[in-house]
This record gives C-alpha cells, structure tokens and sequence, in this order.
C-alpha cells in the first residue's frame, strides 16, 4: 500500500487516493549502476591501501567481505525491480538507504583501523 493524500474536494470522500510513480528509465539506472562500480572501485583502493599498510586483518576481511556482499545484494535488487517494473521512487530511496549504510560501515572500519594506529604508535613511543 503506498502513501496517500487527502481527498480534493471534487473528489468522493469514499474514493482511494493514488499516486502514479513512474519506473526507472534507462539513464536513471546507468547512473546507479555507476554508483555500484564507483564504490567497487573505491572499495578495492582502500583495500589496496590496508593491505599495503600491513592494516588488512582478519576482522577486516570479513567486514569487507559483508560490505561487498551487501553491494552485491543491491546489484541483484536493481535487477530484480527492473525486470518486475518496481517504481523508480521505491527503489531511490531502499538504495540510498542502503549505499549510506555501506559507506557509514566502511568510514568506521577506516576510523577503527586509524584509532587502532593511533594507540599503537603511542604504545610505542
């Protein structure tokens, strides 16, 4: 059931109310898709980057593997609405939802490795 407004006063007060969304069209979706690749790619930098760094530990792989299985799910989401013809609004919204809890998860795993460093260098010292 989708959101509804408030009857016009032309209009029956016994009267369901919709409203139309339309779908996805063809640049809308290349530019989501963009997005996934984007993020792929920078998620594969910043891995680089760890590894590099000797930062890339077990916990870390498994978060990342979790945050590209969640990419992954999105990828198969946009399919998925795209075959069944799910409204453009819908799927905007569940995939901004989801890309934000991708990046917040991956700016966190970028703080913890950080602070991690930080404590490190100061054990050090």
């Amino acid at each position: 059931m989708g959101p509804c407004h408030a009857p016009k006063a032309s209009q029956n007060n016994n009267s369901i109310c919709r409203i139309r969304v339309g779908r996805m069209n063809q640049l809308e979706r290349d530019e989501l898709k963009d997005k996934l690749d984007d993020f792929s790619r920078r998620l594969d930098a910043q891995v680089r980057n760890w590894k590099e760094r000797g930062e890339f530990t077990d916990t870390v792989r498994r978060l990342i593997d979790d945050i590209r299985r969640r990419r992954d799910q999105i990828e198969k989401k946009l399919a998925l609405a795209e075959t069944k013809g799910t409204p453009w609004e819908v799927i905007k919204i569940e995939t901004e939802r989801d890309f934000s809890s991708l990046f917040d998860d991956l700016l966190q795993i970028g703080k913890r490795l950080d602070s991690e460093e930080i404590k490190s260098g100061q054990q050090s010292c």
